[in-house]
């Protein structure tokens, strides 16, 4: 009879072969790509500062950080340009452009810019960041202080990206009306996280009156008498205990073993740890395993001989 379905090797193999092509189409586009990465050429980093009603100053920005801060307020504006030359069509935009501004203090307030591309042909790209304080406080509200800055152009073409922090911008808000600075944005949860909290006052419940001492002492001698009135029933019943003398210490160690057993219960139920008590309560099983042993051969080698 012929078989009607695939062998499971056959259809293993049916499975793989879709798998391995689509692989191979991957790899070769990966090697593609490779081939067609870019080198970011003639990078230049300059810092404008534009007055109201003055000239704007140019800082060229090199492989070291700004010596003093940018200082950014309501009468002035700040743009950072980045220009470099690249092998690509004068439309081309890289795909991250990014100017971050990152609290000095307050690590996780930051403030972030995306740059204009402008292109003057042959591949000479230039992206401009835009700062005022107004965007600022757009983003993080009257948050005055130092931030520290950062560009970041960055595409899937270029061989390496570009990222550059270069220095610190001074940020300060417009004064209220009374003439006071404006105060700061109040922490956020996600900053108070670890901050200490308020401190609060619980009344505890007074403690229970409780009797005088010398009434707990009569109580805790009371809890004898159930021996002596052991010992007692046990005379009147008539039990034989002449042969008692004879294997009287072993009895007494057997027995102690006994009641510090019983005691360790107490001890365990009133207040001592599970993991202290157990083998504490080993060692005293054991005892009294072995003295009641010896108490019985004793008892054993009694009876023989009055035999």
């Amino acid at each position: 009879m012929r078989p009607t379905g695939m062998t499971a090797a056959a259809r293993m193999g049916s499975g793989i072969r879709p798998a391995l092509i689509v692989a191979l189409a991957v790899l070769a586009v990966g090697v593609a790509r490779c081939g067609d990465l870019v080198e970011i050429r003639n990078a230049n980093l300059n810092l404008v500062t534009s007055e109201k009603d003055a000239k704007s100053t140019r800082t060229p920005i090199t492989s070291a950080l700004l010596a003093t801060p940018a200082h950014l307020h309501d009468d002035n504006e700040i743009a950072v340009e980045f220009s470099m030359s690249v092998d690509k069509p004068s439309d081309f935009k890289p795909q991250q452009r990014v100017l971050t501004l990152t609290h000095s203090e307050r690590r996780t307030q930051a403030a972030r810019f995306v740059g204009d591309v402008t292109s003057s042909g042959k591949g000479s790209l230039k992206v401009t960041f835009q700062v005022t304080a107004d965007a600022v406080e757009k983003q993080l509200g009257t948050l005055n202080g130092e931030y520290e800055a950062e560009v970041v152009v960055a595409d899937a073409s270029f061989k390496n990206s570009y990222k550059f922090g270069f220095g610190k911008v001074l940020v300060s808000h417009a004064h209220q009306a009374d003439g006071s600075l404006s105060s700061d944005p109040e922490l956020y949860p996600r900053e108070t996280k670890y901050a200490p909290k308020e401190e609060f006052e619980h009344i505890m419940r007074e403690a229970d009156k409780r009797p005088p001492s010398m009434i707990s002492l009569v109580f805790a001698g009371a809890m004898f008498c159930p021996l002596v009135l052991l010992m007692l029933v046990v005379q009147q019943s008539g039990a034989n205990l002449k042969k008692l003398p004879s294997v009287f210490f072993q009895a007494v160690l057997f027995h102690s073993g006994i009641a510090a057993t019983l005691g360790l219960i107490v001890y365990y139920w009133l207040s001592l740890p599970f993991l202290q008590t157990v083998p504490i309560l080993l060692g005293l099983s054991a005892f009294a395993g072995l003295t009641g042993f010896h108490l019985l051969r004793g008892l054993c080698k009694v009876s023989e001989k009055a035999e």
